[in-house]
């Protein structure tokens, strides 16, 4: 099949420089970059996955205000992609449905669920706006985004012993955790997991960048292993063997095998009987109860923010550890069907894509995240959280490559005409 072809045009109308000032493009680049490394770095709330008002506040200001008025100014260019993109239909008809569902739901409130949704569909275009219109700048935001994780995995390291707000459970296993949202070993291992999979992916150029980047590279891999959380471990290790499989660049390559030869170096010394000591961790029930629930209500679901419990023996969960059978339990079976649509188009789309470095990270993080969400991680709709990483990041660097494609063909089009 012939490779798209993503060229920069000479005039791109998605430049960031074309619709705003340049102190607001950079605005709105630090409200991208805090929104990936605040997770992180925000004060805790009173629950572990909640990384608190702070956070989300902060966001309002950095990247909400700025996306907003982009959009607004150029909503002309962003209607006309957005109405003329398959996946960005089959988005907003998720994100229509995920809100009309609070009308049934067992708790949440309309315009809560509301806002949620519509804070998906602008990050989702916003970033997709960014990939379409300036990949360096996209590549250059990964790259020190995930530089930010690393250097909060460091702090994390150092200070974990000597921590007592949510991790006197975790120490007393000996699992590490990070702060924020991520004071939780599988919810950070998740999200610091992405990132090992996005830098192993991303391009950088001088000497000193692809110091940074080992040496970042090199701090998260060693935290995730702290973890001790089995899903990341088998996520990195599942999105590294595909890229030593299909990548074509030799750099790309090396770095895969280097991963997956620590991570059989760390196997064999005694990392598989770790694995099988902790065994299935009642994941086998926990998808039976869910299906339990799924044919309760097969149709509508229980409703966007609902509250369930999964029981097996003694033991009570609050969602199915699944992201596809959660979104059925949540939405019903057409609404997951509808999400598995459109992730499965942006799988597709990361392997036609895989020749360049943007398509090489979304097919990486893709294969990273369809694993991870077999495990855990499964509340999608909500505010910005480990999930966005793994389930909005991937659709909006998807929508972006189609986006830049077409304008590219455009582009050609109109220089032909002419």
């Amino acid at each position: 099949m012939k490779e798209p072809n993503v060229e920069a045009t000479r005039e791109h109308p998605f430049r960031l420089q074309s619709g705003l000032p340049k102190w607001g493009y950079a605005w709105l680049l630090l409200g991208m970059w805090w929104l990936l490394v605040g997770l992180a770095a925000a004060p805790v709330g009173d629950k572990v996955w909640n990384p608190g008002k702070p956070y989300h506040d902060s966001l309002l200001v950095l990247f909400i205000a700025p996306a907003l008025f982009w959009v607004w100014k150029r909503r002309g260019a962003f209607r006309e992609r957005v109405v003329g993109s398959a996946d960005a239909w089959l988005l907003m008809l998720f994100l229509a449905w995920s809100a009309l569902s609070s009308a049934w739901a067992n708790y949440g409130h309309f315009g809560d669920n509301l806002f949620v949704a519509v804070y998906v569909l602008l990050f989702v275009v916003t970033w997709a706006a960014v990939v379409a219109g300036n990949s360096q700048w996209f590549q250059q935001l990964l790259f020190w985004g995930g530089v930010g994780l690393a250097l909060s995995a460091l702090g994390a390291v150092a200070m974990f012993p000597w921590r007592t707000l949510h991790t006197m459970m975790w120490q007393e296993q000996g699992r590490v955790v990070a702060f924020g949202a991520l004071d939780n070993p599988n919810l950070a291992g998740f999200a610091y997991g992405a990132a090992i999979v996005w830098l192993a992916q991303t391009t950088v150029r001088g000497r000193w960048q692809h110091v940074i980047q080992v040496l970042a590279l090199v701090m998260l891999s060693i935290f995730v292993v702290m973890t001790y959380s089995r899903a990341t471990w088998l996520a990195i290790l599942a999105a590294q063997a595909c890229m030593l499989i299909t990548a074509r660049h030799g750099h790309v390559k090396l770095r895969a095998l280097a991963i997956l030869g620590l991570a059989a170096l760390a196997i064999g010394l005694g990392g598989w009987h770790y694995v099988e000591q902790r065994g299935m961790s009642y994941r086998p029930q926990i998808f039976e109860r869910a299906w339990e629930l799924i044919r309760a209500h097969p149709w509508h679901g229980l409703g966007m923010g609902s509250h369930y419990e999964i029981r097996v023996d003694d033991q009570i969960w609050t969602h199915s550890h699944n992201a596809f059978t959660h979104n059925a339990i949540m939405l019903g079976i057409p609404a997951a069907v509808l999400w598995v649509v459109m992730w499965l188009i942006v799988g597709w789309r990361g392997w036609l894509f895989r020749h360049v470095a943007t398509g090489r990270c979304l097919l990486a993080l893709w294969v990273f995240a369809t694993v991870a969400f077999q495990f855990d991680a499964p509340e999608l709709m909500q505010k910005p959280s480990v999930e966005w990483l793994m389930g909005w990041l991937p659709l909006a660097i998807s929508m972006g490559l189609a986006w830049r494609v077409r304008d590219s063909q455009q582009h050609h089009q109109n220089e032909v005409d002419a």
